[in-house]
């Protein structure tokens, strides 16, 4: 480490130092336009009270093409013999001349401890390009490099930015070369992508560059934060097939002071709302009740830490489902994210769901905002209180639903005849209910009275079906006709989101496939299925088995979760019917 900072700076030719402050730049005398050339910054820190508090402050730079820059070496080491903790930082630009002639670079600035210190300006002398007779044979000509160039170095902890991913280079043939971009990982910042379109290619004066991705920066922690390089695969037998970018650093503000005492780590502008999802119902004592909630807004969902339920004796709570529906935004990643929550009442009477408080800080009003905490109230009672405070019209009502739901009719979209709760009463439907019952008590009368005169007529023989082909036939047609008959039903019930019946239908379907290959329990079944459709067919319908067991006693259960349930049932036992 020593060899290595002494040999920087030997490169260097001016040197501003005052106390325990260095600050060094490496000087460029000669330059050609529109070819590159890196300068590099050394910035030395000793001493623990010593602090940086505002970074690099370039010179104007309008007469160079920026074609990238970084932090090469962010490292700390002890002086052996003053005994004081030495910060280094060593800052590279990568820079093009646009003109030729004498151009002037001017100070580069630092503020420590209240202090300024620079460096001493000098003169480049950009000299025009020599002319080569082949381009093929230059080198410099098929170059390509990648560089980073972030939106807003200077950022809060768990602020976002805004990071461009762009290649450079003479030859517009190796843009076509570059491929399977690789973001960095690590731990002190978390990285989500943006998009990996490539842009139109742009030249300047002979160079040429094009954006490859973009991606959001959510450092974790404060002080400097070094970002790893960004890599790519480039085709060219000539040289290594991988190509990396310029590091960049970033100077990750601490947070203020005046943080709330209820404050995790919430970066940006949010909302929060709490809510039953059972609200049209009564709670019920000792049953389950489905509370939501939302946190909405702009900010780092990624690493945004969720407002927990507050532990009670008037309820149990279980583990929340977290669902995040986020994208990126103007430079800013917006959306919400959703935890539901399974609680159970455990006493009657007003009751209160509480969370804990929740509060974040805004970046750009530079202040904290507290939210309070948010709370359901539940009025629960008992299955006999909740009967009792029903109309008889209601009562009616729901034991006419209960009928319609439980008769074993797949085809008949009985949905169509359920009853809604009026506050009054309803006359067409009540007149509706009566006709409908009359003519079920017809109908039934009618089929007893066929079923009479048919035990009376000669019973005709028919001629029984003596090969196996014919038996088979007639298997295959029955279990079509009962297989499209529960699949209907079975997608009605998803679009009812009635999910009981959606798993006691399933086990009428399950049951009537087993009868149908004259298979009785499930380890038959599974021996049948393994010997005559095969191992492959076997694991996965055991493995369905096995997930609809999970999913049939979860205390909440997904639409988007049941929906591809139904769609395995129906792919698994079209392959069984086979």
């Amino acid at each position: 480490m020593k060899r290595k900072a002494l040999h920087i700076f030997l490169l260097f030719c001016t040197v501003f130092a005052y106390g325990q402050v260095t600050l060094a730049i490496s000087e460029v005398k000669d330059a050609k336009v529109n070819q590159r050339f890196n300068l590099t910054v050394l910035l030395e820190i000793a001493g623990e009270n010593m602090q940086q508090e505002t970074p690099l402050r370039m010179p104007d730079l309008s007469k160079f093409e920026i074609l990238g820059s970084a932090s090469e070496q962010n490292t700390v080491v002890l002086d052996a013999k003053k005994g004081d903790i030495i910060n280094q930082m060593v800052y590279q630009l990568s820079l093009s001349p646009k003109q030729i002639g004498k151009l002037k670079f001017g100070s580069v600035l630092v503020t420590v401890n209240g202090k300024i210190y620079k460096t001493e300006p000098f003169e480049i002398n950009v000299r025009d390009n020599e002319k080569k007779s082949s381009v093929a044979g230059n080198s410099a000509t098929n170059d390509v490099y990648l560089t980073i160039d972030i939106q807003d170095k200077e950022v809060y902890k768990n602020e976002p930015t805004v990071a461009v991913v762009r290649a450079h280079s003479r030859n517009y043939d190796n843009f076509r070369k570059i491929g399977k971009l690789r973001l960095p990982h690590q731990y002190n910042a978390r990285i989500k992508p943006i998009h990996f379109a490539k842009s139109e290619i742009e030249s300047s004066e002979g160079m040429a560059s094009q954006v490859l991705c973009a991606f959001m920066i959510f450092p974790t922690e404060s002080g400097i934060v070094e970002l790893k390089p960004v890599s790519a695969n480039f085709a060219s037998p000539k040289r290594d097939n991988q190509i990396s970018s310029n590091r960049v650093a970033l100077n990750v503000k601490k947070l203020p002071s005046g943080m709330p005492e209820d404050f995790k780590n919430a970066v940006g502008n949010f909302d929060i709302n709490v809510a039953n999802k059972n609200a049209a119902e009564a709670p019920e004592l000792e049953k389950p009740v489905n509370i939501s909630l939302k946190i909405s807004g702009v900010g780092n969902f990624g690493t945004l830490h969720l407002p927990k339920i507050v532990n009670s004796e008037n309820y149990i709570s279980f583990p929340p489902k977290i669902t995040s529906k986020t994208s990126p935004q103007n430079d800013q990643l917006s959306g919400d994210i959703i935890a539901d929550y399974v609680v159970i009442p455990k006493k009657t009477g007003a009751i209160s769901v509480d969370f804990e408080n929740f509060s974040f800080f805004d970046p750009s009003a530079k202040k904290y905002v507290d939210l309070g905490a948010k709370s359901v109230l539940l009025n629960v009672k008992t299955h006999e209180q909740i009967v009792d405070s029903k109309s008889t019209l209601e009562k009616v009502n729901d034991y006419t639903n209960t009928v319609l739901e439980t008769v074993n009719t797949p085809v008949l979209q009985t949905h169509n005849l359920k009853i809604k709760d009026k506050n009054k009463i309803n006359w067409k439907i009540v007149a509706g209910n009566l006709a409908l019952m009359a003519a079920l008590f017809s109908i039934f009368l009618v089929v007893k009275k066929r079923i009479k005169k048919g035990k009376e007529k000669p019973v005709e023989v028919k001629k029984p079906i003596v090969t196996i082909a014919e038996t088979e036939a007639l298997l295959r047609a029955k279990m079509n006709h009962q297989f499209e008959d529960h699949t209907e039903y079975l997608k009605k019930v998803v679009e009812e989101k009635d999910f009981e019946k959606f798993f006691s239908t399933y086990d009428e379907l399950k049951d009537d496939v087993k009868k149908s290959f004259q298979t009785s329990t499930e380890s038959e079944f599974r021996k049948y299925l393994e010997d005559h459709k095969g191992r492959i067919l076997a694991d996965q319908y055991r493995a369905l088995s096995e997930q609809i067991q999970i999913e049939k006693y979860a205390p909440y259960h997904s639409e988007d979760q049941i929906e591809e349930l139904l769609k395995r049932i129906i792919s698994i036992y079209t392959e069984i019917r086979k």
